[in-house]
């Protein structure tokens, strides 16, 4: 299955077979994303960005005519609602009157989903039941569309990030626990792109959370493009030579649960970097904002609930890449990080996939690859 994943940074695109026992990679390709044409889950400028997809499926040679693409961003609306019980078509019907509560925009101009969690019984007796409620604007999905429609290619199914990031990191998932009085443990993925900070709360497989912070590694670039006056790829060049200082006191090694080859190390620099102490601080700094809403986010939910545990960390996306950040992250939140690999239990074509690169872009490629997971 084909699987495009439209970000702000790059376009990416994977194909996956079915094997007996889980998933084959079978190609892959990455093409830079014309500037301001993707923003914050949106296409900005169609024309440029059919002109990449097309350039990069023709040289990695993807001829698949069906894909799987997803959207993202503030507008896309997740929430668990509390309904009582009915069949799927009932519930269909049903949205169109429980919706409003929670879509702050014209339905009419909307795309409407749900999909049945579980059953409950209140205490008063009532049968109930748990619904995933997923709402997004129509051009959200027709700009894609419309991409793809221009390079010859129908969209499959479309999903919503979330989804995507839970089933790229199936294999790092805590279990449920069976013991009411542990409450309930989630672990949280955080994906953290150019322009936005994806954050997804599960207990076990199933979504609880996800909120999307518009702020990513761009907004870094652009703090040092702009103290220093220099271009903007200049900008990016020096922000991933600094990568992130750590502060006096490291963590300790064992306390990581990051593996040597898991670690992000800065590249060596070959020649003295001009206001080094500058661009150290400014990364610093456009780091740790990301860090306060991520905070905000994990708080809001946890004031929401009670007895809410967050497990673990599972960092991807291409910020997971600078130097220091797993570490930072688990000394501000005092959280095990988890530098996770969205290939792993994914068997490998070497003869048509360039093995350096694979390694080397992996962790851009979690959405992509959940996506490629979904077979209906």
């Amino acid at each position: 299955m084909l699987a495009i994943d439209f970000g702000a940074r790059s376009i990416k695109a994977v194909q996956l077979s079915r094997t007996g026992d889980g998933y084959r990679l079978d190609n892959f390709g990455m093409v830079l994303t014309p500037p301001g044409s993707v923003l914050h889950g949106e296409i900005k400028d169609v024309d440029a960005v059919t002109q990449a997809l097309a350039k990069m499926l023709r040289k990695k040679g993807i001829h698949e005519r069906n894909v799987n693409i997803s959207i993202t961003g503030q507008k896309v609306i997740v929430r668990e609602i509390t309904t009582p019980i009915m069949n799927e078509k009932e519930l269909m019907d049903g949205l169109q009157w429980e919706a409003p509560k929670y879509v702050p925009y014209d339905l009419k101009e909307s795309l409407l989903d749900a999909k049945k969690i579980e059953e409950l019984e209140e205490k008063e007796g009532n049968k109930m039941m748990k619904v995933l409620l997923v709402a997004a604007p129509k051009s959200l999905v027709n700009q894609q569309i419309e991409v793809l429609k221009n390079v010859k290619i129908q969209p499959r199914v479309v999903d919503i990030v979330s989804n995507a990031q839970i089933r790229a990191f199936e294999n790092y998932l805590t279990p449920v626990s069976p013991n009411e009085e542990d409450g309930n443990k989630m672990d949280v993925i955080l994906s953290m792109g150019a322009s936005t900070t994806e954050i997804t709360l599960i207990e076990g497989d199933r979504l609880k959370f996800t909120r999307t912070i518009l702020k990513g590694g761009n907004d870094i670039t652009r703090l040092i493009e702009k103290k220093l006056e220099v271009p903007f790829n200049e900008a990016e060049i020096l922000k991933r030579r600094i990568g992130l200082s750590l502060p006096v006191e490291p963590a300790k090694k064992e306390e990581s649960e990051m593996p040597p080859e898991e670690k992000t190390s800065r590249e060596p620099e070959e020649d003295a970097i001009p206001n080094e102490e500058e661009i150290t601080k400014l990364v610093k700094n456009g780091v740790h904002d990301i860090f306060n809403e991520i905070r905000k986010s994990l708080n809001y939910y946890k004031t929401q609930y009670q007895k809410v545990t967050y497990q673990r960390i599972i960092l991807s996306g291409g910020m997971a890449a600078m130097s220091n950040i797993g570490q930072v992250l688990k000394q501000q939140f005092g959280i095990t990080v988890v530098m996770a690999n969205p290939l792993k239990g994914i068997t490998v074509n070497q003869n048509d996939v360039n093995l350096e690169n694979l390694d080397k872009y992996k962790r851009c490629l979690s959405t992509a690859i959940g996506l490629a997971k979904r077979e209906r």
